[in-house]
């Protein structure tokens, strides 16, 4: 367990005083770190020349011509984790994530000690260690197997998806789902990149990781209506498009509910609730957000170098199994067998139609990876 290395990563644009304070965070860990990447999404307050003057061993820099966005730092982040080292795992943070100096050797003996973990993340708070927790990073519990690893040693909490607040993950799991997507530009990326994670093996909160969010205010996720600062609107344009994208790659009737959803909860909300600041930019945005959505496709792209792994679909899974065995009534810990071990091909031979989707998963898998 000792043996294995972490290269950290942290995505920084403009805000020098806080990318001080997260960096000598993350260089002072008690275990694991072997490398730290920064991103420096063409920072024009010192950030270059500061970052040049370090002289620690561990850092790698990458000062892009371009501000690239969180998401396209973050992709680069994980394309330099992938292609220039030789690291275990890559764990990922904004500029302005202040970690406690035992968070990652939480997070990698967690990992280290359970099978079928996709990500961990960190509890995270808001200001300071005895703030509120920091409602944009709080990520949904799973529903009843939440409790999984509940266990006095090193607690953990089974999550839906992870914000890149503090999570980390495996090259292996790099090498399977590629790299974050660049084209989110801001906001979604991390949501839509950990549901693919979890598609492959579920997510973890650690709780004795702990974290600290120093971002201005302690806002909800994506709250359009609540938004008072207008300089932040033009995000949500990207938001309610990237959202869509998200649904969509999780399954049709994801998608169907957050375009309908859209429309009938967050337009209706911007345009007909009491005290709603830029009423009408806000339903613009709504409106041509999610129609951008409906058409927004773009690839996924892989690390040069790194070898492609064939990746498991947990929701292939268990839809190969409904369509093997379609009157059939399945518990939860049935499902969870199913996690933890079942293969596409324990499904073969039911039926003409589990054995036409498992020709087609592979069919696509080969594809994949060519």
């Amino acid at each position: 367990m000792t043996g294995k290395k972490v290269s950290a990563a942290i995505v920084t644009y403009n805000r020098l005083d806080l990318l001080k304070e997260s960096l000598g965070a993350v260089l002072g860990q008690t275990k694991y770190l072997n490398h730290v990447i920064v991103i420096n999404n063409k920072s024009n307050d010192g950030t270059k020349e500061y970052l040049s003057s370090l002289e620690d061993e561990r850092l790698v820099v990458f000062n892009s011509e371009d501000n690239l966005g969180g998401a396209g730092g973050f992709n680069q982040a994980v394309r330099l984790f992938a292609e220039k080292t030789d690291d275990d795992y890559v764990w990922l943070m904004d500029d302005d994530t202040i970690v406690q100096p035992d968070a990652l050797e939480h997070l990698v003996d967690f990992v280290e000690e359970h099978d079928h973990v996709g990500f961990v993340n960190s509890q995270v708070r808001w200001g300071s260690l005895e703030g509120n927790p920091s409602w944009m990073n709080v990520p949904a519990p799973r529903g009843f197997t939440w409790q999984m690893y509940m266990t006095p040693k090193n607690p953990a909490v089974e999550v839906v998806n992870s914000t890149f607040v503090s999570v980390m993950f495996s090259r292996k799991m790099v090498a399977m789902i590629g790299l974050p997507q660049k084209e989110y530009f801001i906001w979604g990326d991390d949501m839509e990149y950990t549901n693919r994670i979890a598609d492959v093996d579920r997510g973890y909160t650690v709780l004795n990781s702990i974290a600290v969010h120093k971002s201005k205010e302690n806002t909800m996720p994506g709250d359009i209506v609540k938004e008072k600062d207008e300089s932040r609107l033009w995000r949500y344009d990207f938001e309610f498009r990237n959202r869509v994208l998200t649904a969509r790659r999780i399954s049709k009737h994801e998608y169907m509910h957050t375009v309908i959803n859209g429309f009938r909860f967050d337009l209706r909300f911007v345009l007909f609730n009491k005290n709603v600041k830029f009423r009408f930019t806000k339903a613009k945005m709504i409106i041509r957000g999610i129609f951008k959505g409906i058409f927004f496709n773009p690839e996924i792209e892989y690390a040069e170098g790194l070898m492609r792994i064939p990746k498991r679909s947990i929701n292939a899974l268990f839809k190969a199994r409904y369509l093997a065995m379609p009157k059939k009534t399945f518990t939860l810990d049935d499902d969870l067998n199913v996690i933890n071990e079942a293969s596409i091909e324990d499904y073969q031979g039911y039926t003409v139609a589990a054995d036409n989707f498992i020709l087609k998963q592979k069919a696509d898998t080969l594809k994949n990876l060519s």
